[in-house]
């Protein structure tokens, strides 16, 4: 049985798993290290930062790099034979897919599932990072892992008799029949984001005139059931239709 922490299994698995995820579009061929010593991004450095959310319990790791060398990855995952001069949301998405492909591996054995998602900066500080190079066609990018002291919260076993059985009052029990009730369709909305404006505004409101909402491009976007939240995900499009990549169910 390893005597190693979680994080630092996750950590000595995922150089090999990154290096793999980002040589999976040939003629890329990645290298991935970690570095001696951690190596903290420069203040006012811009950053792209990934979630890594660990279930069951909902503990939080991060992945950031570099908005240089997310260009540089985004271009190579691309098949470019330079980095793209300008950011676009797409290129957010493109390396948190790969990442996430490579969290998903390193995982593996530690009996959670991991989910890696964009957000807009950190709310913790970190108990324990760790910097890495990877080395590509189109050149160098550093990346860091960030960990929560509790990464991953792995779930601990409980005594059956320490939970007290509850009687469970199940919708065939009422009279309900289930099956009649799978077929209703109820209207779902998908929203990118939101704001409010005055009435003032809403008369001025013009062909072309541009409303900013309270989301960054990198977020993802909420699909609702009336006006609950109940799924995140990635805008695709899917035989000319807008569709979503669900990530995250609430």
């Amino acid at each position: 049985m390893s005597t190693r922490t979680p994080v630092e299994q996750f950590v000595d698995a995922f150089p090999a798993a990154a290096a793999k995820a980002l040589s999976e579009k040939p003629p890329a061929a990645w290298a991935v290290t970690q570095d001696e010593k951690p190596a903290p991004f420069p203040a006012g450095t811009q950053l792209l930062t990934m979630l890594l959310v660990a279930e069951p319990g909902k503990a939080e790791a991060a992945i950031q790099i570099s908005l240089e060398s997310t260009l540089v990855l985004a271009g190579a995952l691309a098949g470019a034979s330079d980095p793209p001069t300008q950011f676009k949301p797409e290129h957010a998405q493109a390396v948190r897919s790969v990442f996430a492909k490579a969290c998903e591996k390193a995982a593996e054995g530690l009996g959670i599932q991991v989910q890696l998602q964009l957000s807009k900066a950190l709310a913790w500080a970190a108990a324990k990072q760790v910097s890495l190079t990877g080395e590509g066609s189109l050149g160098r990018i550093q990346f860091q892992l960030l960990f929560t002291p509790d990464w991953p919260k792995l779930a601990q076993p409980v005594a059956a008799a320490a939970v007290p059985a509850r009687p469970v009052a199940s919708a065939a029990a009422k009279g309900v029949n289930v099956a009649m009730l799978e077929g209703v369709e109820l209207d779902v909305t998908l929203r990118f984001g939101q704001r409010q404006l005055s009435l003032q505004e809403i008369g001025e409101l013009r062909s072309g005139s541009v409303i900013e909402l309270d989301r960054y491009v990198q977020d993802p976007a909420e699909l609702l059931l009336g006006d609950r939240v109940i799924a995140k995900g990635e805008v695709v499009i899917v035989d000319g239709n807008y569709g979503l990549r669900v990530t995250e169910v609430i």
